[in-house]
């Protein structure tokens, strides 16, 4: 059990043993009779005392709270011992003979605000220093950046708020990489001393004047500098609310969306369990809510000068936004790989005793829908409705059925028979998950006669999520053959090739012959439209056969040719030509 005394080092508080007291004790009244007496004396004590307390303190921690002898030793040897330092009459002969029997030792040197060889905040000439190159050339540099967007204004002011000032002697050599001992803090003081003299004249006024000088140029940049980080601060809580408005709003977009069938349905049908999708949003908060905490924080200090920290805060958070991270992209990496493979499963159908005219329909998805008990039929059937590359989903209990509409093609065939070949695509973490999957599509097509009927819609084996599954199915046509296309199959075609370039919806209801050169209307000219009407006293028929078009209605009929526009009605007749407008009404012509 050894006692220990309490001691005070440059404002710090050490509880040090009694013995490793004694020694420094002795150790600091030998530097101060060392340089007591000398230029810049109590700067250089107090620099000293200031690197001790700095060294003493790297040797505590949670396990060890009092300063032994040993760690007393160790802070004497890195300083050096007052009977070893130089009278200050031989200093630069000792020196100019230690640097030729051996080179300089540099330290690790660390970024600070160079306060000496300041025009603004000293943020150059601290570059300047820790690179060891001439100021003149950062400056040189910041200048030419001002016109590319004004880059070095922003970079400057940045750093002017990250970087620290290089406040005390032993600062200003970390700066400069050199080692901080008694001999170099004493060096750099003297040469300060030095430099002030020549500058200003040596003595006590000159001195006077210097230090008023540099207050008052330290106190107009400190109030231009308070200006420009109060500003800054400003900006960046303005940013930083912004922000914070677009992530509180996509956090009450989640849990509005959480009310959301259709939206449950897709997160349900994608991610492989409701953890996944928990963890997700987990992450989001935090990946995306703590920078902009973070932000704020920080904003909010600069606005209003708030000097307080805490590094276990910053470490806390840091920690939490990294899980938060990692969690993330385990989250995303696991979804995506489970639509990293793909694959296609081939079924090829070979009609038999079609004829020369093939008649292809579709069953309606409300035929299909039949056989299912979905408890939402009614807006399945709606939302099937709506688009042809809808995916929807039908509930049964807790599973969840995906269907989705198919993709109709007619291509040339290589044979001279007619044949079907239906394709299942799907995706999966694998190859082989990805090819169950298409396996577990179900959809039908039937053949009556010359006669092919094709679902309208497919659906996935109940309980099996979402990856992208697709059908599609391509009729082979051999040359010489007739398709009969019919309304039934409107929104089904997929940019089938025909001769004439015809659109989809409009190569419905229409018969069409496998020539040479593909797919060629037989019938485009003079046959009926799909406008129909239930009730037989209202029908009406288009005829368009290249010359012209006749539109024939119970009362009406128009005629539109090159002649003009010709409109009959039991009241009156229209004609519209080169001539005019020439209105006849019945009475006029009796």
């Amino acid at each position: 059990m050894n006692k220990t005394v309490t001691i005070n080092i440059s404002g710090i508080i050490f509880h040090i043993e009694e013995d490793a007291y004694t020694n420094l004790s002795s150790y600091l009244n030998k530097i101060k009779s060392k340089f007591n007496a000398s230029e810049g004396g109590n700067e250089i004590l107090a620099d000293i005392e200031a690197r001790i307390a700095e060294l003493l303190s790297q040797k505590i921690n949670q396990g060890k709270q009092v300063i032994l002898l040993t760690d007393v030793n160790s802070v004497m040897e890195t300083l050096g011992k007052p009977e070893d330092f130089a009278d200050d009459d031989n200093t630069t002969q000792s020196t100019n003979t230690a640097s030729a029997a051996e080179p300089i030792q540099e330290g690790k040197r660390r970024l600070f605000r160079n306060p000496d060889e300041k025009m603004i905040g000293g943020v150059c000439g601290g570059i300047a220093a820790y690179l060891d190159v001439d100021l003149v050339w950062i400056r040189l540099a910041m200048f030419l950046l001002i016109f590319f967007g004004g880059l070095s204004l922003w970079v400057y002011i940045i750093l002017w708020i990250v970087m620290p000032e290089a406040k005390t002697t032993a600062d200003k050599l970390a700066m400069k990489g050199k080692p901080v001992t008694i001999d170099n803090i004493s060096e750099s003081v003297k040469n300060e001393f030095e430099s002030l003299g020549t500058k200003y004249g040596k003595g006590s006024g000159a001195r006077k004047m210097s230090d008023n000088i540099a207050r008052g140029a330290s106190t107009a940049a400190n109030t231009v500098g308070n200006i420009i980080v109060r500003a800054i601060g400003l900006f960046i809580v303005f940013v930083a609310g912004s922000m914070l408005i677009g992530y509180l709003s996509t956090i009450f977009g989640f849990s509005v969306a959480g009310n959301s069938e259709d939206f449950n349905n897709w997160k349900n049908a994608i991610f492989t369990s409701g953890s996944d999708y928990t963890l997700a949003v987990l992450a989001f908060i935090l990946v995306a809510g703590i920078p902009i905490f973070m932000l704020m924080y920080l904003g909010i200090k600069l606005l209003l000068n708030i000097k307080y920290k805490n590094k276990w805060l910053n470490i806390g958070l840091g920690v939490v936004w990294f899980i938060g991270f990692c969690l993330g992209i385990s989250v995303a990496f696991k979804t995506v790989k489970q639509f990293s493979e793909s694959s296609k499963v081939k079924e090829v159908v070979q009609l038999t005793n079609v004829g020369d005219t093939l008649i292809v329909k579709a069953n309606s998805s409300d035929n299909i829908l039949k056989s299912f008990n979905f408890t939402n039929s009614v807006e399945v059937e709606q939302r099937l409705s709506k688009g042809k590359n809808d995916y929807v989903f039908g509930i049964t209990g807790n599973q969840l059925t995906v269907i989705g509409n198919v993709d109709v093609d007619i291509v040339e065939s290589n044979t001279d028979s007619i044949e079907v070949v239906v394709y299942y695509n799907s995706q999966g973490e694998s190859k082989q998950i990805a090819n169950n999957n298409a396996k577990n599509i179900q959809y039908q097509l039937k053949q009556t006669g010359n006669e092919l009927l094709l679902d309208q819609i497919f659906t996935v084996k109940a309980g099996e999520k979402f990856r992208a599954q697709d059908v599609d199915v391509k009729i082979k046509l051999p040359k010489g053959k007739v398709i009969v296309l019919d309304k039934s199959l409107k929104g089904l075609l997929d940019n089938v090739d025909n001769v004439t370039n015809t659109w989809d919806g409009d190569m419905i209801n229409r018969r069409w012959y496998m020539g040479d050169k593909g797919l060629s209307c037989i019938d485009c000219a003079g046959i009926d439209t799909d406008v129909e009407n239930d009730d037989e006293d209202e029908k009406g028929k288009v005829i368009i056969n290249g010359k012209e078009i006749n539109i024939d209605d119970k009362n009406t009929s128009v005629k539109i040719d090159k002649d003009g526009i010709k409109v009959k009605d039991n009241d009156a007749d229209v004609k519209i030509d080169k001539h005019g407008i020439n209105i006849s009404t019945k009475e006029e012509k009796k």
